[in-house]
């Protein structure tokens, strides 16, 4: 079976967080923050927190900042950057 692409799995982790329904539309470049959704600060920590458990990974506060939640893609590019090994950069 093949695996979900990561920005469907962060997609599926937004609707939820936010408890939107599974017809509900994200673009890859819909605004996060300021958005139709707008998210606020308990929304962000709910959504990093699944996101953690989805993707088996910890966030540090200090790495997370708001350019990530800026779009779902930056939100999704921000997830498979602290999935790589330390010391790997994506090309």
């Amino acid at each position: 079976m093949p695996e979900t692409p990561t920005i469907d799995r962060v997609k599926a982790v937004i609707r939820t967080s936010l408890k939107l329904p599974a017809a509900a539309a994200l673009d890859d470049e819909m605004p996060l923050v300021g958005g139709e959704y707008d998210l606020d600060s308990l929304d962000i920590l709910l959504i990093i927190t699944s996101i953690e458990k989805e993707f088996g990974i910890k966030v540090e506060d200090k790495k997370v900042g708001r350019a990530a939640f800026a779009t779902v893609r930056t939100l999704t590019e921000f997830v498979r950057a602290q999935q790589e090994p330390p010391g790997v950069s994506a090309a």
